[in-house]
């Protein structure tokens, strides 16, 4: 079914193919069968229990918009046809409809899968399987058939009612041809009820067959095994039959009343109480490309709540599913791509839905999973003529040009708001309370929510994850996950929500916390030095250690310069909480720190050859330079570099170029993997036809973690004259890393890689593909059990093009040196920019981007940065949804690579769009006051936001290249400032 013959009207089964509930379609409903009802505003028809048509004119005079609906009902699937629900009774009047006796179903599927032994099914024979159903009705039947690898092999399956002793009755029959070996092949049947049946097959040729199990099985199907139809004792053939049952009876009472359609719904659970299934429904969509035009089917183009949830359709593009459900306190929002939005009122409306090529399944209840016996709902829809206003709740950025206003404000709705916060991270505090907490939204209150549900060990550290001290990978039971930025992030993200909402409660109960995770700073850490180091063994900075921030898997550790700058960032906002509450020692103190963290940082971390800031040094004194972006932004961002460093800092983004490196010999992972005995020795050699500077390999331990083992580098091959050029033990080995050897450039040769006095479980990844020149050895030999096993060779650095920012436009590349061997997990065998965190992008660095070229650079150099970041956005993807990008950028998340993270799962994104507050309006919430110090480009005359809360109250603010003015809820300021300098609004004035 086409899109355009949706928009006419048609469409009543959409929803098959996008839930886990399958069944086989059944007659359409007869035209005698259906009800209607509509009054100019809304159209309405359906049949047996569900509506089939909903039609909206905002104008009232009955010239219908093409369907919005094709198909709306209770549930989560479409059972509502003669064959399920021709029981259903329709009461109606001009105004009303109310139907009755509406089941509702649920699967119940018989499955009997464990086999050991198949049955060869000969010319002239059957084989076959009795069972009973004993859910409601079941549609599908089949089973599992070997072929003995025969491409050729046909049979033919038959239903029957009754059992080869009672009397068969055909129901249905088909041929399947060919039979896939050990393949499952199905009958659908028209919905059938619960009874005694039985499965047959028949030969038609080749050598087809039936998986059985010969012995107990731990599923009853009621039945036997039959080989020509004689009983088969002790064998049952693996069947599966795929059914449902009824588990609830509604009524449904629909009311129009000019522009509204209310409905209300009650459902009788028939056993255990559950909770609302909400209503479903159905309309067009166009999945691939674009477009989210009405034109193309697309009949919604954003979704909001109000509570400031907001979910463009740009984001769900090239995806199947929602990437966040939608909700609000009693209204949600299906924005028109056309004349006409749905507002939609009820007790915490919720709206998610999934999506198949055409079509998407919107799914609508009220938020509550309680779950109750007996279900009862009001939900209304108002036909709204289109508008692009939203509620007072989402914030709305003004300029002088208001084109840019309007994209920034588009822009920040979609990247801030389309995350739910039930939660996260601490990784994420301080980013999410820059860009939640100055709003009023239901975020603001979920980040102070998940600050004090975080939890702190007992020498003041900070939980890493909502539920445990440590990452979720790798393994925290084996390696000391934690990642060490949580208490900068937390110390910032407090301040940040007390700053702007003065919830004393809140300090009351976070300022011991606080407290306590600075103390793990400067007592546990060092940071009394100026700097924090990080002395867990796994955390070390080396080569495939552990992450210790944000970026998990780069290694970092150590001294890491990344958390540094966020600790130099917490120590101003706890001397300020510490001010706040009388503790001007205290905050002397800290602030004594603070102006020593960033002396120390500007030596320990700044790399005077290459004008930027290194990510780590390690625990041997090694510096570790991949040409970090994030970490100099960020670091810039907080005011770290001087003036000086600052501008060799932006003159390496401007005009540097990327460094790259190829592989002058890959021998990639096969599907073998032998342990390495103790005693025992492994090689591969290669032949490398180019120079190179670097060999390595690949090591798995089978999740154990302590191995140890010696890596010998040869020029020649084993039993020849061969000369040892370098050898290195590695301990403490671990799934995932890549061990490889630095060289002085070797020449173009013959050379052997062998791994000898192992201790611990190791293995080498290796293959049976062969590559010429290459060669698995075993104990000096050539390997009987692989051809080659995985190794790198790798070249110099070289120069690469000047497109730090051309790649990607909308962030500059994450590093511009290509990484071969600091992660945790290897990254050798993907290509340079295919991964986010090795020459990929992340929107989020965008807006420290450009906070930080507003702060050292100019007003005009930030706002070029933003204006192309939005010139990017303004392309038909808005910077979202699935991949392919409209540039064809691969997202991360999506099949085939993770170049770049744009929207989900990084609500951090939000930053982006946010800087415009920092950058150029200028604002910054302290404990005692509200800071504004404008930065206007020279294009922009005035800028400033409406909505903006602080303390409790709902503010617009605008500034002038000479005035600041604040204004709302019974406030009225107005002060002139002089260029460079701040406006303090004191919280007293607020009394």
């Amino acid at each position: 079914m086409s899109r355009r013959i949706f928009l006419q009207g048609a469409g009543s089964g959409l929803l098959l193919a996008a839930t886990g509930l399958w069944r086989t379609p059944q007659a359409a409903a007869a035209e005698a069968a259906t009800y209607q009802l509509e009054n100019k505003f809304i159209s309405l028809s359906g049949a047996y229990g569900k509506l089939t048509r909903f039609a909206c004119d905002p104008t009232g005079s009955g010239q219908y918009e093409p369907t919005v609906f094709g198909s709306v009902f209770l549930g989560a699937t479409d059972f509502f046809d003669a064959g399920f629900n021709n029981g259903v009774t329709c009461t109606a009047s001009d105004t009303a409809l109310s139907l009755a006796g509406i089941q509702l179903p649920s699967t119940m599927n018989l499955q009997q899968r464990q086999l050991n032994s198949p049955v060869p099914l000969s010319a002239g024979q059957t084989l076959g399987q009795s069972f009973t159903a004993t859910m409601y009705r079941f549609s599908r039947v089949g089973g599992q058939f070997p072929t003995w690898s025969s491409q050729n092999s046909a049979l033919t399956m038959t239903l029957y009612a009754g059992t080869p002793e009672t009397g068969l009755t055909e129901i249905v029959s088909r041929d399947v041809n060919p039979v896939q070996d050990n393949g499952w092949a199905y009958l659908d049947v028209p919905d059938q009820p619960a009874g005694a049946y039985y499965l047959e097959i028949s030969h038609r040729s080749g050598t087809p067959g039936w998986w059985s199990r010969l012995g107990g099985t731990s599923v009853d199907v009621g039945g036997s095994a039959y080989n020509n139809r004689q009983v088969q004792a002790d064998r049952t053939m693996t069947i599966e039959v795929a059914g449902f049952n009824v588990d609830g009876i509604a009524s449904w009472d629909l009311k129009l009343s000019g522009r509204n359609l209310t409905m209300t719904y009650d459902i009788q659970w028939q056993n255990e109480p559950r909770s609302d299934p909400g209503l479903t429904l159905n309309t067009s969509w166009l999945r691939d490309g674009y477009s989210v035009a009405a034109a193309d089917g697309v009949l919604f183009n954003r979704f909001y709540g109000d509570r400031g949830d907001y979910m463009p359709a740009e984001q769900l593009k090239r995806r199947d599913a929602w990437t966040n459900p939608v909700s609000g306190s009693k209204a949600v929002t299906a924005s028109g791509s056309g004349p006409y939005d749905l507002r939609i009122t009820g007790t915490e409306p919720v709206l998610d839905g999934t999506m198949t090529a055409e079509s998407m399944a919107m799914t609508l209840n009220s938020g509550s999973a309680d779950t109750e016996q007996a279900i009862s709902r009001s939900l209304a829809m108002e036909v709204q003529p289109h508008s692009d206003a939203l509620p007072e709740v989402f914030p709305v950025f003004v300029a002088s040009d208001q084109h840019r206003a309007t994209q920034l404000s588009t822009f920040y709705w979609e990247r801030a708001l389309s995350y739910r916060f039930s939660g996260h991270a601490m990784d994420w505090a301080d980013w999410e309370g820059r860009i939640l907490d100055w709003t009023a939204t239901a975020g603001s209150r979920a980040q102070a929510d998940s600050l004090l549900s975080t939890q702190l060990e007992e020498d003041g550290y900070v939980w890493s994850w909502p539920d445990s001290p440590a990452w979720p990978f790798p393994d925290p039971t084996l390696f000391d996950a934690r990642h060490f930025t949580s208490n900068a992030m937390y110390v910032l993200g407090a301040w940040r929500y007390y700053s702007w909402t003065g919830d004393s409660e809140f300090l009351a109960a976070m300022l011991p916390r606080v407290r306590r995770a600075m103390s793990f700073y400067l007592d546990s850490l060092g940071g009394k030095s100026g700097i924090v180091t990080i002395t867990s063994p796994d955390h070390s900075g080396r080569d495939g250690s552990l992450a210790s921030n944000y970026w998990d898997i780069t290694s970092f550790g150590y001294q890491d310069a990344y958390l540094n700058a966020y600790f130099y960032g917490a120590l101003e906002a706890m001397a300020q909480l510490e001010d706040h509450v009388g503790n001007a020692t205290i905050a002397d103190e800290l602030r004594s720190v603070r102006r020593q963290a960033r002396q120390r940082y500007n030596q320990v971390f700044w790399d005077d050859a290459a004008g930027r800031y290194v990510q780590t040094i390690d625990a041997d004194g090694v510096a570790h330079d991949y040409g970090s972006t994030y970490v100099n932004l960020e670091a810039a961002s907080f005011g770290l570099p001087t003036e000086k460093q600052a501008a060799r800092i932006f003159d390496w983004l401007d005009n540097g170029h990327t460094e790259l490196r190829d592989a002058v010999v890959l021998i990639e992972s096969g599907g073998l993997a032998p342990t390495i005995e103790a005693g025992h020795s492994l090689g591969q050699s290669f032949t490398a036809n180019a120079e190179f500077t670097s060999v390595a390999a690949r090591f798995p331990t089978y999740g154990k973690r302590g191995a140890a083992f010696t890596m010998s580098f040869y020029q020649g091959l084993p039993g020849e004259t061969s000369v040892k050029i370098a050898e290195q033990r590695f301990t403490d080995w671990s799934d995932g890393q890549v061990a490889h050897i630095d060289l002085p450039k070797q020449p173009p040769g013959v050379y052997y890689l062998e791994v000898s006095q192992v201790t611990g479980t190791l293995a080498w990844w290796s293959s049976a593909t062969t590559v010429p020149g290459a060669t698995a050895y075993s104990d000096g030999r050539p390997a009987p059990d692989a051809s080659t096993r995985f190794v790198a060779a790798l070249g110099d650095y070289v120069e690469g093009p000047a497109d730090i920012y051309s790649k990607w436009v909308f962030a500059p590349r994450s590093t511009t040196r290509r990484n071969s061997y600091w992660f945790f997990l290897t990254h050798l065998t993907t290509p340079w920019g295919d991964e986010v965190q090795d020459g990929g992008a992340i929107l989020y660095t965008s807006g420290f981007d450009v906070m930080a070229r507003a702060r050292y650079r100019s007003a005009d150099d930030a706002w070029a940065r933003m204006t192309t970041i939005l010139d990017r956005w303004s392309e038909p993807d808005h910077i979202c949804g699935g991949a392919p990008l409209f540039r064809g950028e691969s997202t991360v998340g999506s099949p085939g690579g993770s170049s770049v993270g744009t929207d989900i799962p990084f609500p951090e994104s939000g930053l982006a769009p946010a800087s415009f507050l920092y950058a150029f309006i200028g604002v910054e919430a302290e404990p005692d006051a509200l800071v504004i110090t404008p930065n206007l480009p020279s294009k922009l005359a005035n800028a400033g936001v409406r909505h903006l809360r602080w303390r409790g109250r709902q503010l617009d603010l605008l500034v002038t290249r000479n005035t600041v003015t604040l204004t709302g809820n019974g406030l009225a300021i107005k002060r002139r400032y002089k260029p460079g300098h701040s406006v303090r609004v004191p919280s007293s004035e607020l009394e």
